[in-house]
């Protein structure tokens, strides 16, 4: 009989062992499959900053959409997660780092750099739900997380699940704006008899152009042009004609609520 019992619990223990070993090789499989993933999503941003950073105009921009959560391992996970941007001084250069952690944990996943030989200017996603024009605190940043998955807490807005960067080369002087935005919401406004239509990504660049034109000139007369990198074309209709429309000026900043 107590033969019987100890042939049972031998059984158990290595049933169990077999358990436990079948979990951890899961949980082994299913962490290398979500760092498979944050690090293709972070190599992807990463060579699309410096794909902007290489080329020989003296601007340039382009814009990049991130998802939701991530689905990893074989019972199909779900990782809600932060896309954060820092920047950190390496005297002649910047580096702008790219990292990505678990939705409300310090722990970073990965991360990935990029060398810039200029200034680096990350803008606070927290204005995407105020209609109050950019603030000096909004615009320049040591650090800014997107968090994709929700909308900002109290704020009737779609989530910052996308980003601008933008490269300008101004008096030899390069600049680096990554300028977040959302693909979740579409905006339009109307001055007089024209109405301008345009996604959330374009509207954030010309509110940043808006702000440096302030910046630059203290008191801007209505025709004063927004800088070339951020007058960029924007859908109008006017007269039931759609056309392009670029070389926004301080007026239509006013216009627009984008001025302070």
């Amino acid at each position: 009989m107590l033969g019987f019992i100890l042939s049972k619990m031998q059984m158990l223990l290595f049933a169990t062992g077999i358990f436990v070993v079948a979990l951890m090789f899961l949980n082994f499989v299913s962490g290398i499959e979500l760092k498979n993933i944050t690090s293709s999503t972070l190599e992807l941003n990463a060579q699309l900053i410096s794909g902007q950073l290489a080329t020989d105009s003296f601007c340039s921009l382009q814009s990049s959409t991130i998802p939701e959560f991530f689905n990893y391992g074989l019972t199909n996970n779900r990782l809600y997660y932060e896309l954060t941007f820092s920047r950190v001084n390496f005297g002649d250069y910047k580096k702008l780092i790219l990292s990505i952690n678990e939705y409300g944990k310090e722990g970073i996943i990965d991360a990935r750099s990029v060398n810039v030989m200029g200034d680096i200017f990350l803008i606070n996603p927290s204005f995407i739900a105020s209609s109050d024009p950019i603030t000096q605190e909004i615009f320049d940043n040591d650090k800014i997380s997107l968090y994709p998955r929700q909308a900002l807490k109290g704020q009737a807005i779609a989530p910052p699940n996308a980003f601008v960067a933008l490269k300008e080369i101004k008096s030899n002087n390069l600049s680096l704006y990554i300028i977040p935005c959302t693909t979740l919401s579409k905006s339009y406004s109307s001055s007089d008899d024209t109405t301008y239509y345009t996604n959330n990504c374009e509207e954030n660049v010309l509110k940043v152009g808006c702000y440096l034109l302030k910046k630059e000139k203290g008191n801007p007369n209505q025709n004063d042009l927004l800088g070339q990198c951020f007058s960029i074309s924007r859908g109008v209709v006017q007269e039931d004609y759609y056309v392009s429309k670029t070389n926004f000026s301080w007026k239509d900043c006013i216009e627009q609520g984008y001025a302070s």
